[in-house]
């Protein structure tokens, strides 16, 4: 998503690395919460992302083409 911002918007190579170093700081954690679930909290469930990832395949976009 980073690197789809710094094509979309004027968020600059330096602006992109600041941010993901800041996530990058998050993911231990957020690691650690994980675990700490039990199974019966976590879940992936998301239809919506499989519904819009199918439609995003036929999508016509510039963003990444050269």
């Amino acid at each position: 998503m980073v690197q789809a911002a710094i094509k979309a918007v004027p968020l600059g190579q330096s602006s992109g690395q600041r941010i993901l170093a800041r996530l990058a700081a998050d993911i231990p954690a957020a690691v650690d919460h994980a675990l700490a679930l039990d199974d019966d909290t976590r879940q992936s469930f998301t239809p919506m992302l499989a519904i819009l990832s199918a439609q995003h395949e036929t999508q016509y976009s510039r963003l990444f083409r050269s």
